[in-house]
């Protein structure tokens, strides 16, 4: 017994003391104002939260339209913020989603407040059975004040394309005021939409696959005061444009024929040929051209700067030189010195000069 007691006092000396009440940390002046800024577990250090909700709404318009609508369940701070950041409404997602799409997509336009920043859906989604909905889509109130819409083409990716191009849903420019992005594709514009539309704030437009006449295609442009990129591929219903802005930095597309009359600011003139598309280019007036190419080895490609001229990648006939131009892409059948020095001389303060050369096997 003696022997038992002593072990348990030694043990009641040993056993340490229980631990003092932790003091609480102080709250710092923001979660003092708004203790939703400590996160849904109450801990400080989440600095993303802490920022403005101005600032949390563009971080979550720039994500992946699922990815923005989980962020709800981030914290308490973001519970309501993807329903007030600008909506991000893309297709890639609902893609994914074609089995329910309309269902999906009246479901969360139901469900923000808006305003929008892009909304991006195939353009055979707007079209035939589809155009009721599609009207009411385009005028919900989550899209106010739409920044970007891309009415893409299905480009191969997508099942039942359109077998013949319709007109894009009236409603879909009613953001003709707000739009800094376009992309049209897989439609017909006529005459009597293009006479109707302008686009005071866009600065890049992109067509593809788009039937549309040459005067609607200049009235477009011209409805288009601050473009600063345009883009047409695969394009269809013209023959020449005829390029007079003041605004225009970079072109790029496939052409028949393109003549750069007035273009002051033009520094980017992209995708000229291939070797199954050989346009005829005329370069009037660019000033500031600095990046050309890829020019394409095929001798019915036809590239002019005034009396100098470019067929394929060989200067027939060089009376000028065209000092601005400081990057140039070449894409030659074989690798060719004498081509090469010609086009130096041609464009003589050239900085980066890339050559690509295509082996064809049989």
């Amino acid at each position: 017994m003696e022997t038992r007691s002593r072990r348990r006092k030694l043990a009641a000396v040993q056993a340490p003391a229980p631990a003092a009440a932790e003091a609480p940390k102080p709250k710092s002046a923001l979660e003092d104002q708004d203790p939703s800024l400590a996160g849904a577990d109450g801990g400080a250090g989440d600095s993303i939260s802490q920022l403005p909700d101005g600032v949390l709404g563009d971080i979550i318009s720039l994500l992946p339209t699922k990815e923005g609508a989980r962020t709800q369940i981030l914290a308490s701070r973001w519970r309501h913020q993807w329903r007030s950041a600008p909506l991000n409404l893309d297709h890639l997602w609902l893609c994914r989603e074609r089995n329910n799409l309309d269902a999906v997509v009246s479901r969360i336009l139901a469900a923000h407040r808006g305003p929008g920043r892009r909304f991006s859906v195939p353009v055979y989604h707007l079209v035939g059975d589809r155009a009721a909905t599609a009207d009411a889509w385009l005028r919900s109130p989550a899209l106010d004040d739409l920044q970007e819409l891309d009415l893409c083409s299905f480009s191969g990716r997508l099942p039942f394309p359109p077998l013949s191009p319709q007109p894009p849903p009236a409603a879909a420019f009613r953001f003709s005021e707000t739009l800094r992005v376009a992309t049209i594709g897989e439609c017909h514009l006529p005459d009597t939409t293009a006479q109707l539309l302008h686009f005071p704030k866009l600065k890049k437009l992109e067509l593809e696959g788009v039937h549309i006449s040459e005067s609607s295609l200049h009235t477009i442009i011209a409805a288009c005061p601050a473009l600063e990129c345009l883009l047409v591929q695969s394009s269809f219903g013209f023959y020449c444009l005829r390029i007079n802005s003041i605004s225009l930095r970079s072109i790029g597309g496939r052409f028949d024929k393109l003549i750069i009359e007035n273009a002051p600011c033009l520094e980017r003139l992209l995708q000229l040929g291939s070797r199954h598309w050989h346009p005829h280019i005329s370069v009037v007036s660019a000033p500031k051209l600095e990046t050309l190419g890829c020019l394409s080895s095929n001798y019915r490609d036809i590239l002019a700067f005034d009396l100098t001229v470019i067929q394929g990648s060989r200067v027939n006939s060089l009376t000028t030189v065209v000092r601005t131009v400081k990057i140039l892409a070449v894409d030659m059948d074989a690798l060719s010195m004498d081509v090469v020095i010609d086009l130096m001389r041609c464009f003589p303060c050239l900085e980066k000069f890339y050559i690509e050369v295509t082996i064809l096997v049989w």
